[in-house]
């Protein structure tokens, strides 16, 4: 679950495989981007995972403040806004990278880079799980004690388009699918197109 990246001349690939990092490493991811003119950020299999690491990442591509979209509980309603990071945004060309396992924050993520006109994003259609939930723990026990927990719906999110991700996913500009012989031949054919929307050459 480590970030992994990569650097070529004027291209940075960077795969973040979920959304439970601290603000110091997306920070330290962040001002690596920076010195190149374009971003690969592949989300591919990321399942989602913290609206803070989410808020530091959409903060982290915008040079101004931006509304998410509008958070629907039980009771009420609330809009959501992110706070830009101002001079040290990544300001440069961003291209996500989605399949059908990219989740929550990763789907959220994209899904706004996408509507702002931020970001192309190549790949699959994303998974459509977008609901925030809270965890409950539980224990039951005295002398061994046994933890259980329960994941429980909160909170729906209609991003500004106002529609809701959920059971429909993010749908890619380019739509981009390795086939059976990709997979057992070990090819990339979507981030191969990514570099090349990138003016680099991956074989």
């Amino acid at each position: 679950l480590r970030n992994r990246y990569v650097e070529k001349g004027d291209l940075m690939i960077w795969k973040l495989p979920i959304f439970e990092v601290d603000d110091p490493e997306i920070d330290k991811m962040i001002n690596l981007a920076r010195k190149h003119k374009t971003l690969i950020l592949d989300l591919r299999g990321n399942p989602g995972g913290y609206v803070t690491t989410l808020n530091r990442m959409i903060g982290s591509f915008f040079d101004q403040d931006i509304k998410v979209g509008t958070q629907v509980e039980r009771k009420e309603q609330k809009p959501m806004q992110v706070k830009s990071r101002g001079k040290n945004v990544f300001s440069g060309k961003l291209i996500v990278l989605v399949d059908s396992q990219s989740a929550s924050a990763a789907e959220i993520f994209s899904r706004v880079v996408q509507l702002e006109g931020r970001a192309t994003v190549l790949g699959d259609r994303s998974s459509g799980s977008v609901m925030e939930a809270m965890f409950y723990p539980f224990k039951i026990g005295m002398d061994v004690e046994v933890w259980y927990g329960a994941s429980i719906t909160r909170a729906n999110l209609i991003m500004t388009d106002g529609k809701s991700l959920e059971k429909v996913g993010v749908a890619p500009d380019e739509v981009l699918i390795p086939t059976a012989a990709d997979l057992s031949a070990h090819r990339d054919p979507v981030l191969s197109r990514a570099a090349e929307l990138a003016g680099t050459h991956l074989d």
